[in-house]
């Protein structure tokens, strides 16, 4: 049983997070605008398909097989945290490259496959 300590702390960390818009509200939300409605819903099929993996790897225990092998969770964990050094570095050389322009150029529409990758 959780302790009131431990609700204290999870209930509004969990509040705060639940209500800032992540990196997959802030695509569809520059998709829809560049894109359309109709089109930034393909990126919304593949960010759905995604978070469904992730829960069913949750369910199948990876958790608990990485407790049991630690050097995997060392290894996923370096893995990621030099992804996101690399996601950093990219967009840091951008150099505003992805910011939404002032008067949007409708340019060729990405493909709906691209689209579903890409919110997986």
């Amino acid at each position: 049983m959780l302790s009131w300590a431990t609700l204290s702390v999870f209930v509004p960390t969990f509040l705060f997070v639940s209500l800032t818009p992540g990196m997959c509200m802030t695509l569809a939300m520059v998709l829809g605008m560049t894109q359309g409605v109709k089109r930034a819903l393909w990126m919304m099929a593949g960010e759905l398909l995604g978070v469904g993996l992730v829960a069913v790897a949750a369910g199948a225990g990876v958790a608990a097989l990485m407790l049991k092998h630690p050097e995997m969770f060392a290894l996923f964990k370096w893995l990621g945290g030099a992804y996101l050094g690399y996601l950093g570095i990219m967009m840091w050389r951008s150099r505003g490259r992805m910011a939404i322009p002032s008067e949007l150029e409708a340019g060729p529409p990405v493909g709906r496959l691209q689209l579903a990758v890409q919110g997986f």
